[in-house]
């Protein structure tokens, strides 16, 4: 049916669907627009996130192992310095023997902070062949508390 009547049909419903159907450009273009904005904040938040984790990851595997190999060697040289002036003072009857053994009880306490600081988080190991090393604890470990 070809009409050649010059009159264009107006009709309310047809604009409708019609526009329905292709919204208006800058509808699409506005739209379009906050789907950028929303995608560069999204990767910004992401970027931001794994930023964060990096620096955790850091400070997890380099920074405690370092606190913890700097704790233990400085409690286990103040333990050995204090128990050799202990002995040299036990044996020239400087001290008695109960303020010894308080003295000493006190000694190890560092040791053992250290000793759960490398339960929870690793140990310090000497190999001749590969030398000091760090052996860390299985993540899945410390997730379900086994330490």
């Amino acid at each position: 049916m070809n009409d050649d009547s010059g009159l264009p049909i107006v009709d309310a419903q047809i604009l409708a669907a019609l526009r329905a159907v292709n919204p208006p450009v800058e509808k699409l273009m506005t739209d379009r627009l906050s789907l950028r904005l929303e995608v560069r904040r999204t990767q910004q938040e992401l970027a931001e996130a794994d930023r964060r984790m990096g620096d955790l990851r850091y400070f997890r595997e380099v920074q405690i192992p370092h606190y913890i190999a700097i704790a233990k060697l400085a409690s286990l040289a103040a333990a050995s310095f204090l128990l050799i002036v202990l002995v040299v003072a036990l044996f020239s009857r400087l001290i008695e023997v109960k303020t010894i053994a308080s003295l000493f009880a006190s000694l190890i306490l560092p040791l053992w902070i250290v000793d759960l600081a490398e339960q929870r988080f690793g140990k310090w190991r000497f190999r001749a062949d590969a030398g000091f090393q760090f052996i860390p604890r299985h993540p899945a470990q410390l997730k379900h508390g086994n330490y």
